[in-house]
């Protein structure tokens, strides 16, 4: 006969018995069914930090900001290229790349991210970026170049950490930016700026494609 304390002691038996099972299935059950990363979520291997789609791939359009980024000037978006404004130019990586402007009432275009994890203080950094400009850009015709600015808060530049030269051929080169953070970084922005020493502001433009991670380097 099967007494209360009979059963108790087999559902006990049972309960073991399935979780001892359910131990060995896991890893089989891990291997078939991997886990899937968080959307967004970019793994940083050891010693890099990854952009969040740095090659600015997206739908070809004016005025737009590419998934994984956003702009710290608002209405003041860059065009994802080829094809916005007609502009025809060939991506250095993927499929697309971004066009930014500068005016001549001295406002500018620019695209920031907040960083997979922030940039120590006190710390030498290094990432490359390839640039390019194009002669003709609805009016916006002059070379640019780009500003690299550092901050802690969403919105706001903060630090100007480096530069780029001006930026006048209209074949993709790659440009290697180094700089020193004085204090912890959270967003980067990469903004249009003048010729160095320019007086009088003027239309021009800038592209950029395929960042590629931020590394940490030896200081001079």
């Amino acid at each position: 006969m099967l007494t209360p304390a009979l059963f108790k002691q087999k559902s006990i038996n049972f309960t073991v018995l399935m979780k001892n099972n359910w131990l060995l299935l896991l890893p089989l059950w891990l291997f078939i069914h991997p886990p899937v990363p968080l959307e967004g979520v970019v793994e940083q291997p050891s010693g890099k930090i990854f952009f969040r789609n740095p090659s600015f791939e997206d739908t070809p359009r004016a005025s737009a900001v590419p998934k994984g980024w956003h702009s710290s000037t608002p209405g003041s978006t860059p065009d994802i290229l080829p094809g916005a404004w007609g502009i025809e130019f060939a991506p250095q990586a993927g499929n697309t790349c971004i066009g930014l402007v500068v005016r001549h009432d001295g406002t500018t275009e620019d695209i920031a991210q907040a960083l997979a994890e922030p940039l120590d203080a006190d710390a030498c950094y290094t990432f490359s970026i390839n640039l390019a400009h194009v002669e003709q850009y609805v009016g916006f015709n002059q070379p640019a170049r780009i500003r690299v600015w550092g901050s802690a808060t969403r919105g706001t530049k903060g630090v100007l950490l480096t530069s780029s030269p001006l930026i006048n051929h209209s074949d993709w080169r790659q440009y290697q930016l180094q700089f020193l953070t004085k204090e912890s970084v959270r967003y980067l922005t990469l903004e249009a700026w003048y010729g160095p020493g320019v007086i009088f502001k003027y239309n021009g433009n800038i592209l950029l494609d395929n960042c590629s991670p931020i590394e940490k380097c030896a200081r001079a």
